[in-house]
């Protein structure tokens, strides 16, 4: 029993450490994503940890029909098409996205169609890895003051002024609380805008993981961080109905690695995720 208790666990630990893959299929000479396609990728995904990032890679793949040159470019457009939906509906879990255009898949001759074709290499395929815990570089986000309101995205993130803490701990640096009555100015202002207050830190390495609270002794400062100021915010009248806050770690640094406490400032920040408009 005890023997066999170990093989499932064994089991389950391999299972859970494959990489996920699959195929998504096209018409003839299409490679726009459908509704069906759509569907069929966000049942794939469904299950990817939101608090970690992947490595993807799509491949565009054809049947024999048309020229050899022509297959390449369209291997290629929906290898892009792929790439470009991913890129907007999963960002946040992308650490790193590789497309290949892989044109014609080869067939043998006699079952060749010149009329049909191979429905089945008419395709793209989506694998995904789990990162091993190194942080993913991210651009520099807009201010959210600064972008016209009709303009923001939902599930996109903006930045703010610079929210100062002292170092490895909650508390505020004084100057900082200007910054945060101009959100709750911007959050009353307009009413119906719904946020993530996310929380990042510095000074990590190789590994995506948080930094340490030096009041608490936990390794949750991000996290920590993003809470005090969504309680800021509630308590300055701003509904919870409206807020939610996250801790990102080391996860998604601006600058990496870091070369000097300019790069530490750019990564040790808070910014502000719409997620209702």
């Amino acid at each position: 029993m005890r023997q066999l208790l170990i093989i499932l666990l064994c089991s389950i630990s391999f299972c859970n450490a494959q990489d996920i893959a699959f195929d998504i299929y096209f018409d003839s000479g299409k490679f726009t994503v459908s509704t069906k396609h759509a569907k069929k990728i966000n049942q794939e995904l469904a299950d990817l940890d939101s608090t970690t990032t992947y490595n993807f890679v799509v491949k565009g793949y054809t049947d024999f029909v048309d020229t050899e040159n022509f297959n390449l470019k369209l291997s290629k457009s929906r290898a892009t098409s792929v790439t470009t939906f991913l890129k907007d509906n999963y960002n946040s879990l992308i650490n790193s996205i590789e497309k290949e255009a892989k044109g014609e898949l080869p067939t043998e001759e006699e079952k060749r169609n010149e009329r049909v074709g191979v429905k089945m290499h008419r395709k793209v395929s989506i694998v995904v890895s789990k990162n091993d815990h190194k942080p993913k570089i991210v651009k520099k986000k807009q201010s959210i003051y600064v972008v016209p309101v009709k303009k923001l995205r939902v599930g996109t993130s903006y930045s703010m002024g610079k929210i100062n803490f002292k170092t490895g701990r909650v508390s505020l640096v004084q100057s900082s609380k200007k910054e945060l009555e101009k959100l709750v100015r911007f959050l009353k202002k307009n009413r119906n805008i719904h946020v993530e207050v996310q929380g990042h830190v510095c000074c990590g390495g190789n590994d995506d993981s948080d930094a340490l609270n030096s009041d608490t002794g936990m390794e949750t400062l991000s996290v920590d961080r993003a809470h005090f100021i969504y309680k800021y915010l509630i308590n300055r009248g701003i509904s919870r109905e409206r807020l939610s806050y996250k801790g990102y770690g080391f996860k998604l640094p601006l600058r990496f690695p870091e070369k000097g406490t300019r790069d530490r400032g750019a990564n040790r920040r808070v910014e502000i995720m719409i997620t209702k408009v």
